[in-house]
């Protein structure tokens, strides 16, 4: 049995720090029982036995929000409360001139493509390296998504690679903002602006992100935002368009009510319904008096973390473009170092960290290369609206080396992690220094 330390776990941090920092370390403790270098995969102790930080967190501002809304009997879109206050409010946060709350991010990807003609056998080029929502708004209006490769080191859309790719059909660009980082604007702007082709920003990860000190979402000429549970300012499940286009607002409102106009109450448009109940704005009201404080609190936190990682060979962070002026750290995006870890699978050393107590998680698979794609491409509503022709050159050019290779090494943290404490990101440094330690026996 192995012998106690009389020293505290706070307290031997603190006297084996210093000197650690000084040789250029990353300080680890050690477990009082069991091996503390092994790996946990492989029977050793966990750095980390606690639950990280909940997330969503809620306040006494959420109940209340949701007690008066409850209590007011007016809960759907045309009399709820809080709705139009959140459109206001989340409109001003941004910097935009209008906002239409939706039921979900999803949902204001689609009406945005709707709102700008898109629509069957239409092209929209778009990220190959995202959830499948984006492609899934594309795909639901028989337009077909055409995919750009992947920037390696930021796992945003490579913006060199979207120009060639445009044809007769392209009707929108969808650049991502890929885990609260911002795409590079500059470049997918200029190609839009050059071919006559509207921008949507698909932001729906990256509340509050900036791009040269200007909120993402409002650049392009529609921005979506999610609010879902996972998100830095969540309602269970909600969205946003934004817009300073009043004619497009306008229309969203419509939109969302089956196209009738509020003024002669006719139905003008061939529309849907995207209205939503009161309760997730009255959630999302209570949110925003806290989120300024999370938010300052994740990009601390996350900074720090970036700084002890750069320490720990193997492993590389997420990049940012230095016109990106904030991002949000939605996600804490990574890719390990295969040579490193003797080419061992990304899995592997994903759950290596989830075996230590950390909040790791694989990041996305190749949307190009899911089957819900062939398949669609083979049903009658997309053979209907394309040729053969058109479906066997767009196989032949859904090749994307960069993002295959991102995919391969790709992973990510979970935000739970950075709006704690600065301990909660000691044990995520420390266990990663851990992993990395015992890579050669990781296979």
């Amino acid at each position: 049995m192995q012998k106690r330390t009389t020293l505290s776990r706070r307290e031997f941090l603190g006297k084996t720090s210093v000197g650690l920092a000084a040789a250029g370390a990353v300080p680890r403790t050690f477990a009082i029982s069991g091996n503390p270098k092994a790996l946990a995969l492989q029977g050793g102790t966990p750095v980390r036995s606690k639950p990280f930080p909940d997330w969503p967190q809620t306040t006494e501002a959420e109940e209340r929000n949701i007690l008066k809304s409850l209590r007011n009997h007016r809960w759907c879109t045309a009399d709820g409360e809080f709705i139009p206050k959140f459109e206001k409010a989340w409109a001003e946060k941004v910097g935009s001139r209008g906002c239409v709350i939706t039921p979900c991010g999803t949902h204001a990807l689609q009406m945005a493509l709707e709102l700008l003609g898109v629509g069957p056998g239409d092209e929209v080029i778009t990220s190959p390296y995202t959830y499948i929502a984006t492609v899934d708004a594309i795909m639901m209006g028989y337009s077909l998504p055409v995919f750009a490769d992947s920037d390696l080191k930021t796992f945003q859309l490579d913006a060199d690679d979207i120009e060639h790719r445009i044809t007769e059909r392209t009707r929108a660009i969808i650049p991502v903002h890929i885990y609260g980082a911002p795409s590079h604007l500059d470049k997918v702007l200029a190609i839009g602006k050059k071919h006559n082709i509207p921008v949507i920003e698909d932001a729906c990860q990256a509340h509050h992100a900036e791009w040269k000190g200007k909120k993402v979402g409002t650049w392009g000429t529609i921005g979506c935002f999610s609010f879902q549970e996972s998100k830095v300012l969540p309602a269970g499940e909600a969205g946003a368009l934004v817009s300073d286009n009043d004619d497009l607002i306008a229309k969203a409102y419509m939109f969302r009510n089956f196209g009738s106009d509020p003024h002669t109450h006719r139905y003008e448009s061939r529309a849907f319904k995207y209205r939503i109940s009161d309760f997730a704005a009255a959630v999302l009201m209570g949110q925003l008096e806290r989120y300024e404080e999370l938010c300052a609190k994740r990009e601390k936190h996350a900074a720090y973390l970036a700084a002890g990682l750069k320490k720990i060979p193997g492993f590389m962070m997420q990049e940012n473009y230095p016109e990106s002026t904030r991002q949000n750290h939605y996600c804490f995006g990574m890719r390990y170092d295969r040579e490193h870890f003797k080419n061992v699978s990304r899995s592997k050393v994903v759950s290596a960290l989830k075996a230590e107590g950390i909040l790791a998680d694989a990041g996305y698979n190749p949307l190009n290369k899911e089957p819900f794609l062939e398949r669609s491409l083979n049903s009658r509503g997309f053979q209907a609206v394309f040729s053969s022709e058109r479906l066997e050159k767009y196989r032949r050019e859904t090749n994307l080396p960069k993002n295959d290779e991102l995919c391969a090494t790709a992973f990510l943290l979970e935000q739970n992690m950075l709006v704690g404490e600065k301990s909660d990101v000691d044990d995520v440094l420390e266990a990663f220094n851990k992993v990395q330690m015992n890579a050669s026996v990781l296979a």
